[in-house]
């Protein structure tokens, strides 16, 4: 079945409502197996509260989590890998299909040497890289601004 087509047949979220999928789970997480790989053996960890967002992980899950997320990277290299991706996506534009966070442990994929739209990467000039500079420093005194 094609990705699109089981998506169409979801009530609810399947992090939350199917179980006995787990590879290994802590208190707050669980590492499973994608459904729909990108490559075999392709990885997932997820937070067993349903969270949508990265910033509503409260520090005990981001442990577990973390902790997973080697121990599915320990896995894969036991398995034979020697490249594998962490990805996580955030966002409605993202590409992220399920609306419960999940991390992706992600064998022999290359994200290499094109960009977000399918073009060459390019490398930023003095200038632009400056201005990205810039621009960061800029919202980080903004967090810090908010936080006291």
């Amino acid at each position: 079945m094609k990705y699109c087509d089981f998506l169409e047949t979801l009530e609810g979220c399947p992090f939350c409502n199917e179980k006995g999928r787990e590879v290994l789970e802590n208190e707050t997480a669980l590492l499973t197996y994608a459904l729909a790989p990108y490559h075999p053996d392709h990885l997932l960890v997820v937070p067993k509260r349903h969270i949508e967002h990265f910033l509503e992980i409260e520090e005990s899950e981001m442990r577990d989590i973390e902790d997973l997320q080697k121990l599915g990277m320990k896995l894969l290299e036991d398995i034979g890998y020697k490249n594998i991706s962490l990805l996580v996506r955030e966002g409605e534009g993202s590409g992220k299909s399920v609306a419960h966070l999940h991390y992706h442990l992600i064998p022999e994929i290359s994200l290499g040497n094109v960009d977000h739209s399918g073009q060459d990467r390019m490398v930023l000039t003095v200038e632009e890289a400056e201005s990205e500079l810039l621009k960061l420093r800029n919202f980080c005194q903004g967090i810090e601004k908010n936080k006291r």
